[in-house]
Order: C-alpha cells, then sequence, then structure tokens
C-alpha cells in the first residue's frame, strides 16, 4: 500500500478537502452544542459529558463514512461508465478502475473521520479534568467546560482561516465569520434556557 500517493491522490481531489472542511465544521457545531446542553442542563460528572460526545463523533463518522461512500461510488462509477462508452470498453481492474474505487473509499474516510478526529479533540478538557491531569489548571468541570468552549470556537475560526486561504479571501474576516456560528448557537440556546422553551 502506497500511502504517500494515497494522501497525493487526495490532495489533488478538491472534493475530499471540501468534505473534511465542512464535516469538521459540522462535527464542531454538534459538539457545540451537546457541550451547551449538558452546561445548562448542570452536569457535573466528565464522564457524562465524554460519553456523550463520543456516542455522537461515532453516529457522525459511520453516517459520514457510510453515505460519502455510497455518494462517490455512485458518482464515480457513473463517470467511469461514461468513459467506458466512449472507449468502447470495459475498464474493470485497469488502473483508472481502481482508482475511481480507492478514491471513493478515501474520500469516505475523510468524510467520516474529520469529524470525529475534531470532536476528540474538543473533549480534551474534559478528558484532562476526568483523568485529573492540570488539576491546577482545570481544577472544576466548570472550567472544563470554557476550555472545550474556548477551543471551538478557535477549531472554528481556524477553519474559517483555512477556507479563506483556498479561497485567497481576508483570512481574519474568514475566520471571525465561521466562528460566529459557534456564537450564534451558543446564543440560540441560551435564548432557550432563558425563555425555559424546554
Amino acid at each position: 500500500m502506497n500511502i504517500p500517493k494515497y494522501f497525493e491522490i487526495l490532495k489533488n481531489e478538491g472534493i475530499a478537502r471540501r468534505y473534511a472542511i465542512m464535516n469538521s465544521f459540522d462535527g464542531t457545531l454538534t459538539i457545540l452544542g451537546v457541550m451547551i446542553a449538558m452546561y445548562f442542563a448542570g452536569v457535573t460528572e466528565a464522564r457524562l459529558v465524554i460519553v456523550s460526545s463520543m456516542g455522537v463523533a461515532i453516529a457522525l463518522a459511520v453516517s459520514g463514512i457510510w453515505s460519502a461512500y455510497a455518494a462517490e461510488k455512485a458518482e464515480r462509477r457513473r463517470a467511469l461508465m461514461e468513459l467506458e462508452r466512449h472507449l468502447m470498453r470495459k475498464l474493470n481492474g485497469t488502473k483508472i478502475g481502481k482508482k475511481t474505487d480507492r478514491i471513493a473509499i478515501m474520500i469516505a474516510m475523510v468524510n467520516g473521520l474529520s469529524p470525529f478526529l475534531i470532536s476528540l479533540v474538543l473533549i480534551l478538557p474534559f478528558l484532562i479534568f476526568h483523568l485529573g491531569i492540570m488539576r491546577g489548571i482545570l481544577s472544576s468541570i466548570t472550567l472544563a467546560f470554557y476550555a472545550s468552549m474556548a477551543l471551538i470556537l478557535m477549531v472554528l475560526f481556524m477553519l474559517g482561516v483555512l477556507i479563506g486561504k483556498i479561497g485567497r479571501e481576508n483570512l481574519l474576516k474568514s475566520g471571525i465569520t465561521m466562528a460566529s456560528a459557534g456564537i450564534v448557537v451558543g446564543l440560540i440556546n441560551y435564548g432557550l434556557e432563558f425563555t425555559k422553551v424546554i
């Protein structure tokens, strides 16, 4: 298995980059929603936050891999069949045919693993608190919530900067725009809690 070659293929596949960004964004906002809900519910056990977040992360990963593989395989098979029609020959088993299958698998993995890995990063403050590491800094679950939410805003900002870099836009403006999505989610949830709708 030529790993560098696979990474080179993914680098040239713009859709893989878009999937990684979009699903990292979705995963980040999903975990933010979980964090805010737990915070307002008065959860005091880090393990509960970790288990809930991991459950969501696993669901996002499986959903992402499954849906992207089915969609990409269908689209690329269709393109391959079109190419076969023009060439008037079957391409199954050829380098082109094998590459088509590999790309579908790789894109599916990117689609599913990006929100999963981001989720792992975002719950780090709770893992640190739960394991008793850095007690002088994360001395309470409230601080873990604040640290996680700050990390979420940072990740959103960095995703925005990445998008700005790809689109050759103003990096600061792009970063703030993406981070604003997290603030909007927070404000909506705060509004629900404040008005006692739930």
